[in-house]
């Protein structure tokens, strides 16, 4: 296949009108004979004209576009020597221009499995804002946040005295920063409300919290953090059979009370530099089930109220 930019003979034009039009072509077609252009469309153009007995001659080149690229004017007496000076200058104009662009190497060509090189560099992505910006902590699905903990506590409202235990509870973050709080309890009374009240009672209740965590503005691990929660207590209140008074008057038996409370819960939450943390928490709940009563002794009061210190330790 020819190629488009191979040397190829100029087109020669003679324009009209002209004194010697037929000698002039002829002259000017036997000097470009053996002249090549370097490529096609290229143009070698004479001009003559008459003055007072002198022939003013004048020759163009064009490129394929159309563009001047090189010109003469000369003067004599007789057409076919201008019309042969001019081809022996468009001939040698033409070899410089076909030897030019010999020295110029083509652009190169990527094959067509590797695409163009890009003339802008891809835009950076946007640097997305840190989930501790935000009023309520939200993590993306990979970065959701998990942990176990221990917790000791002290309770009122029970009507057996104040009541001590422990609590093995969880934290697993789920979608839209909301955080799910299960939580199993143990105690013992310790303390009597009223001194000549003898009513011991063994405490025993689940509790299920639904949180919303706010981040303190600090380092990420090295921050305080605050879950404002709401949830239910389901469990039982065993109440031992002690005597109503110290006079030896006669014992009432034991019974278990059934437990179903609701209420919010506050804890807050303080990083202590790696995966583990500490936590102050308050319960306050509506005690549902507060008219039962037992043997005469124990009456539950509507309103519970729990303290809670404890130990976390975040899993991811």
């Amino acid at each position: 296949m020819t190629s488009l930019d191979a040397p190829e003979p100029p087109q020669i034009v003679l324009e009209q009108p002209s004194p010697c039009a037929a000698s002039a072509e002829e002259a000017l077609r036997r000097a470009l004979d053996p002249a090549k252009a370097p490529g096609p469309a290229w143009k070698v153009a004479l001009r003559v004209a008459a003055d007072h007995g002198v022939l003013h001659a004048s020759g163009e080149i064009t490129d394929e576009t159309g563009a001047p690229v090189a010109h003469r004017a000369m003067d004599g007496r007789e057409c076919t020597g201008l019309a042969r000076a001019i081809g022996v200058w468009a001939s040698l104009v033409l070899d410089a221009e076909v030897e030019r662009k010999k020295q110029v190497p083509p652009p190169p060509i990527p094959p067509p499995s590797q695409p163009a090189a890009e003339l802008w560099p891809a835009p950076e992505p946007p640097e997305k804002p840190s989930p501790e910006a935000a009023l309520f902590l939200a993590h993306s699905a990979e970065q959701r946040q998990i942990e176990v903990g221990l917790a000791s506590y002290v309770m009122t409202g029970t009507g057996t005295g104040m009541i001590a235990g422990g609590s093995l509870f969880a934290v697993s973050e789920v979608g839209g920063g909301w955080f799910l709080r299960p939580a199993l309890a143990a105690g013992w009374t310790f303390a009597e409300v009223v001194p000549t009240t003898h009513a011991y009672g063994t405490l025993g209740a689940g509790r299920f919290d639904a949180c919303k965590r706010i981040p303190g503005n600090y380092l990420e691990k090295s921050g305080i953090q605050l879950d404002l929660c709401g949830g239910t207590d389901v469990g039982f209140l065993h109440v031992d059979a002690q005597n109503a008074s110290s006079t030896g008057a006669k014992a009432e038996p034991a019974v278990t009370l059934g437990l179903f409370a609701v209420g919010p819960s506050i804890d807050l939450r303080g990083e202590l530099g790696n995966e583990l943390s500490v936590l102050v928490r308050g319960v306050a709940e509506l005690n549902i089930l507060s008219n039962s009563e037992a043997n005469g002794t124990v009456s539950p009061s509507l309103l519970i109220a729990r303290t809670e210190v404890g130990l976390s330790w975040r899993l991811r």
